[in-house]
Parts: structure tokens; sequence; C-alpha cells
């Protein structure tokens, strides 16, 4: 197995990632790990970097990239938008696709919570085969209002930014969740579609990730009992990663799961 350095240019600007290859002969089909809300590629409990060792075992390469203004990639939250993550995600894509040791026709991408809603918006990526949300978030006004996040916050109008913990969040990245519809872009994905989820997740909310598994034709999934949000302990980690590397296996090498 290789663990590299994995840079894209794109706006100016430096995307950081890591690329995993398997130690077997290429090329390989690959995954590209996309982040939650200002997350990085590493990923809660290291979610990202276990995942990637995981398949990279099973034969299977990665891209874990971090956002523009996230992790170790250059920018600033305050100029991060709904628009630059997915910029974000097809550049890291292409790249993915373009690279000589990966099978450019056997892609798939895995979104946790807010990049599962970035992740939706690639459908028509060539070589996209298949997608694994976890936590999805799918209605996303409630759930940033509920973080006190909303498009008409009083600190957006004097300033043009809310204090998140310590990140500038923008008035753009705000507005533009308004316009984000991840159900919508997925209704004619018509590839196969993972959906895994915690019964206790008080961010994405359950019916965020049962909308996707009621109302999107072939969309199968499972809901762990008491697993929050990020998956925070060791049986909900391994229930996530193991069937995220079986299904996995199934769509882009063909094993019958």
């Amino acid at each position: 197995m290789l663990e590299t350095p994995f840079n894209i240019e794109i706006a100016g600007l430096t995307l950081r990632g890591t690329l995993h290859l398997p130690g077997t002969a290429g090329p390989y089909p690959a995954v590209l790990w996309l982040p939650g809300f200002g997350g990085t590629r590493v990923e809660c409990h290291r979610l990202f970097v276990d995942g990637a060792r995981q398949l990279a075992k099973l034969g299977v390469a990665s891209l874990r990239i971090d956002f523009r203004g996230c992790g170790e990639s250059d920018g600033d939250t305050v100029d991060m938008t709904i628009g630059s993550q997915v910029e974000d995600a097809r550049a890291a894509l292409a790249a993915l696709r373009t690279h000589p040791n990966v099978a450019s026709d056997r892609l798939a991408v895995i979104g946790f919570s807010l990049g599962a809603a970035i992740a939706s918006q690639l459908g028509a990526e060539p070589g996209l085969q298949a997608l694994a949300v976890w936590s999805p978030v799918v209605f996303p006004v409630p759930i940033f209002a509920r973080m006190g996040l909303y498009a008409a916050h009083p600190e957006l109008a004097r300033q043009g930014w809310i204090d998140c913990n310590g990140r500038k969040i923008g008035r753009d990245f705000l507005a533009e969740l308004t316009a984000l519809d991840p159900l919508g872009a997925l209704s004619t994905f018509g590839r196969p579609l993972l959906v895994l989820y915690g019964s206790d997740d008080t961010v994405a909310t359950c019916e965020n990730a049962q909308a996707l598994l009621e109302e999107i034709p072939g969309a199968e999934g499972a809901c762990l009992d008491k697993a929050n949000h990020i998956f925070g302990s060791v049986k909900a980690r391994t229930w996530l990663l193991d069937r995220t590397a079986t299904w996995i296996e199934g769509k882009l090498l063909g094993v019958r799961v």
C-alpha cells in the first residue's frame, strides 16, 4: 500500500489531499472521499483514513481531500461556498479519473454529512459508478438553522459573516444552502446508492437518510441503532466501515455480496 500527498490546483489555490494506492498492479477502481461541514480528509475518529486503508487492502484506490479553506488546503472558510465545494469535488474527481493508476470508468464517491450533499451534485461526472453517503444532509436549511446559521442572521448584514466555532462562514455559503437540493439531484442518478445512518443522529436527523431510501429508486441502506452523527463508538465505526467496504467491493470490483 502506498500513501502519498496529492495536490490539486484550482482558482489559484491548492487543494491538499492524500492518495492511497494498493500494492498490487493497477489500474485500480477508485473512491473520492468528501468530508462534512468544516471537516478534513481525516474526519472524526480517523474514519476516512481507516476507511481508505481498508479499501486499499481490497484493491481499491482512494483520494481524500480537504475542501478549500479547510484542513491543509489553501483559502479561508469565509470564502467557502456550496458552489466552491462542488467545484473542488469535480476537480478532485477529474484528477483521480486521469491518474495513470486509476481505472477511469470505475469510480465511486463517499460523502459524509454535508459532503454527501456535495456528492449528490456529481451525478453527471464521467466514470462515476456508485455513491455512498454517511449521515447525509438532505434538507440543509433546517439543519443549519438549528446550528444558528441562517441567511437572515443579523451578523451577516453587519459584517458579511457569522462566527461558527471560531470559523468565519460567509453570506454566500448560507445563501446557496437554500438552492441545494440533494434529493432532486439524486432523483436522476440511476446508479447504485448506499445510505448509512444512525438512529441517534441529532444533526442530520433520520428523516434525511430516510427520504433518500424512500424516494430514490434502487437506493439501499441501513440504520444502526443508537449510533450518532459521527458514528462515535468502536461498534458504530466498525459497522460503518465494514458495510461500506463490502458494498464498494461489490460495485467496483464485481464481488458478490
